[in-house]
């Protein structure tokens, strides 16, 4: 997928560092220092300049991308970067905010927002509340592995059943591309769907 990150402070540096293996991350700050470094040292794109600057906007092609975060340190720059990305219609935009009450108004306007004091906090409490799920998602304490994957190729117009031997794992639940349906075993896969599959990955 196609990630634009602005913002090359710990959040977004952080988030490039975790995408990138996988992923097109392209990363954009106004610090030519903090610029120079991360380029230096990391093998995605790297970008100087005005995080707000309309030109460097288009030709950025917000609208090509698949998930666009803006978490700069400013928060003005972070709303205006969001709606712009909307109106250039990219796929997924998160907006780092600061306070709780801006969620309702970026939410009517189609933008996720991300508040880092309360992802982490909801992040803390699931260890409390749900240890056994959070250690069977660490891959320093287990071997279960949870992927996402769209249906294609080999497993297109197979039944669930079918897909799980296959892909020697489990086919945990299907995404539709509006709800969630239970991974029946005679469920029919088809384009467009995507597949949550729990695989073992022995050490």
């Amino acid at each position: 997928m196609k990630i634009q990150i602005f913002g090359a402070g710990r959040v977004g540096t952080n988030l490039a560092k975790l995408l990138e293996k996988k992923h097109e991350v392209t990363i954009v700050d106004i610090d030519k220092e903090v610029c120079d470094q991360l380029a230096s040292e990391s093998d995605f794109n790297v970008i100087h300049g005005d995080t707000t600057d309309p030109a460097l906007l288009d030709e950025l092609k917000l609208g090509e991308a698949d998930f666009i975060f803006a978490v700069t340190g400013h928060e003005e720059a972070n709303f205006l970067i969001a709606l712009y990305a909307k109106q250039a219609k990219c796929k997924r935009v998160i907006c780092r905010a600061s306070e709780p009450k801006y969620s309702k108004l970026m939410q009517r306007l189609e933008v996720e927002p991300l508040l880092p004091e309360f992802t982490l906090a909801r992040e803390l409490a699931s260890m409390v509340m749900h240890p056994v799920i959070t250690l069977l998602l660490d891959p320093r304490f287990s071997q279960i592995e949870m992927i996402e994957k769209p249906v294609a190729g080999g497993i297109d117009g197979k039944t669930v059943a079918e897909a799980c031997e296959k892909e020697k794992a489990t086919i945990a639940a299907i995404y539709d591309g509006e709800n969630f349906r239970p991974a029946a075993p005679d469920l029919k896969l088809q384009k467009g769907m995507k597949v949550v599959i729990v695989k073992h990955n022995p050490k």
